[in-house]
């Protein structure tokens, strides 16, 4: 473990973890130009939000594969090959115009994002103890719901340029790549003896799972809001990446006393507080009836979101030896793009049935609804 991490090691990390809400969130405000753009396409409206979603299927299929490479033969070089496929695979809908090889694209992006959010975790863990470990992890949210901001109005303002216009946000990481060279540097914990049996007791099989959930209703936001908002309520690409921003502003705000709060409180005691923030904003967005009232239940998912990848992430990382650590992480990475995959079809046959403001207040009630078993839980774990 690295003893001592420089601050531009930390802003090469934090660059890191920017590339992977790039990822999804730089194109969200244009999906529902993409969908007016390819009409022809049979089922474009649903075939659209796929965009958002194809990397991550890819993500949930490699990383695991990823996470072995980056156990076997090191964090960086999978890392740098991860950041050539993203610029490659994510900004090529700029320059393509059929809409099933941009989803080529996509995937290709999804490949890309799978090694890189592997590899940069795992660096995470390998350079920091748990306490350091706890706050730059609180640093890293901010840093990602910031860079949001940035992503989805730079999008938005693009897209107002033409639909293909945001997929050159994807170039930027080759800004990045020499002060990721100078800073970065291969752990060594490689060639230390360490007790396996001890490495692979742990069961992760929770985590994994609550990663998944997690995802399934989080990435509600990015995939079903816009059409909330453009195609029901009235409002532009332009409004969507402004709520968007806002959300991912509280993100920030909210990740940055992460650390804070865990010096409190438990993990279980966090998800609590996670999804009631969350059940609070989609209730919010389940009884709007103009698409300005939608800022104040963004305020209230951007909290819940702030919280919940954080808290997920510091609690694999508190349970994994260094040695495994590249498997763990990808298992992770998997869930939560398997999560994040099946969002849109999985809720795709409520909104057929309740519109996407009913699926807001339905899954605002089961949010509640875990809120409430994890609290009866921590009661009946105390009493025994």
């Amino acid at each position: 473990m690295q003893k001592q991490t420089t601050p531009l090691l930390r802003l090469s990390l934090l660059l890191l973890s920017a590339m992977g809400v790039m990822s999804g969130i730089a194109i969200v405000a244009a999906l529902p130009l993409i969908g007016h753009h390819f009409h022809e396409v049979k089922n474009i409206d649903f075939l659209s939000k796929l965009l958002l979603t194809i990397p991550s299927i890819m993500v949930a299929l490699f990383a695991p594969i990823a996470g072995v490479v980056i156990d076997k033969v090191g964090r960086l070089k999978p890392l740098y090959l991860g950041i050539i496929l993203f610029v490659i695979g994510g900004s090529s809908g700029y320059f393509l115009d059929h809409f099933y090889t941009i989803l080529v694209g996509r995937a290709l992006l999804g490949l890309s994002v799978a090694l890189i959010m592997t590899a940069s975790l795992a660096l995470i863990g390998d350079y920091f103890d748990e306490k350091e470990r706890h706050k730059f992890m609180s640093t890293q949210g901010m840093f990602v719901g910031l860079s949001g901001i940035v992503f989805i109005i730079s999008g938005g303002f693009l897209a107002e340029r033409g639909w293909n216009y945001p997929f050159l946000i994807y170039t930027l990481p080759i800004l990045f790549l020499p002060l990721l060279i100078r800073t970065l540097k291969e752990p060594n914990h490689l060639h230390h003896k360490h007790n396996e049996e001890e490495s692979i007791k742990v069961n992760l099989l929770p985590v994994y799972a609550t990663g998944f959930f997690s995802m399934l209703l989080f990435y509600m936001l990015p995939t079903q809001l816009p059409y909330l908002v453009i195609n029901e309520l009235g409002g532009s690409p332009a409004l969507v990446s402004y709520l968007i921003a806002a959300s991912m502003l509280l993100t920030a705000v909210v990740s940055k006393q992460y650390h804070h709060l865990k010096a409190r409180f438990n993990f279980a005691q966090i998800f609590m507080i996670t999804y009631f923030f969350f059940a609070l904003g989609l209730f919010t967005i389940s009884q709007v009836t103009t698409y300005y009232q939608l800022f104040f239940a963004a305020l209230f998912m951007g909290g819940g979101f702030g919280l919940v990848t954080v808290n997920i992430n510091t609690w694999l990382l508190s349970l994994v030896h260094a040695k495994k650590r590249g498997r763990a992480v990808g298992l992770l990475t998997s869930s939560f793009f398997f999560g994040q995959f099946f969002s849109p079809i999985v809720f795709e046959p409520i909104i057929s049935h309740f519109g996407i403001q009913g699926l807001f207040f339905i899954i605002s009630m089961l949010s509640l609804l875990i809120v409430l078993t994890i609290y009866l839980k921590l009661r009946f774990i105390k009493k025994r």
